[in-house]
């Protein structure tokens, strides 16, 4: 076996041994290089393969960083469950629960009276510990009395649908990208100005019933979202 070929073969092992995990940056080539007693040329080499099949990234003036599992968010199928099928270990730290008021632009999606109030709750969401997404969602104090005394950190689909009978029947989203300001870069452990996906919108219940609003940011080089478009007949 060529020489490089060995050396890609063990850091390929290191990689899915979680020696080097997802997101991780590996040695600069020169240490590398030593560790394996070969030429920065040979190590490049095994480096450049690494990239090809998937298992590394290069990033200009960073170095050179572990892919990350990609995971794609399909449709209505909640952030936990997404992660379980890609037998990542979903967590999630809560931010902020607190009850809000006079919010008319989520009123008016959510069809309710301006006055009405809402639980603002806003998530970490991480995988293998690794954060992922900031999630907030607005859902009227009417429509789930109490949530605040539920856990949090579980799947909020599953309170939703075990806790108040609700069943996820649709979600209406706008995707677009943006740059991650001081706050988000700090919460999602992100450099500033890096390139995040802007979800928000609203998603109904059963006869149609507008329960909540949600306006999340996600890493765009760890998450992607999954959207089937049906033409009309």
């Amino acid at each position: 076996m060529a020489i490089y070929k060995e050396v890609k073969s063990d850091l390929s092992d290191k990689i899915s041994e979680g020696v080097y995990k997802s997101g991780d940056r590996i040695p600069s080539e020169r240490t590398l290089a030593q560790a394996y007693g070969v030429s920065r040329m040979t190590l490049r080499q095994a480096l450049n393969e690494l990239e090809n099949d998937g298992f590394l990234r290069k990033e200009k003036g960073r170095g050179t960083f572990v892919t990350s599992k990609d995971l794609y968010q399909e449709n209505l199928r909640s952030f936990t469950h997404t992660l379980i099928a890609r037998q990542i270990v979903p967590s999630t730290r809560i931010i902020e629960v607190c009850k809000v008021r006079h919010i008319r632009h989520i009123s008016q999606l959510l069809q309710v009276h301006r006055d009405e109030a809402y639980y603002k709750i806003k998530r970490l969401r991480c995988g293998d510990e690794v954060p992922i997404g900031l999630e907030t969602v607005y859902i009227p104090v009417i429509h789930v009395p109490d949530i605040d005394q539920y856990d949090l950190t579980q799947s909020f689909y599953t309170i939703l649908e075990e806790g108040y009978g609700y069943e996820m029947i649709r979600s209406a989203c706008e995707i677009e990208a943006c740059l991650a300001n001081s706050i988000l870069a700090s919460l999602m452990e992100a450099k500033k100005k890096s390139a995040l996906l802007k979800v928000s919108g609203v998603t109904y219940s059963q006869e149609d019933k507008a329960l909540f609003y949600e306006e999340s940011y996600y890493k765009s080089d760890l998450y992607k979202y999954h959207v089937d478009i049906m033409g009309q007949r």
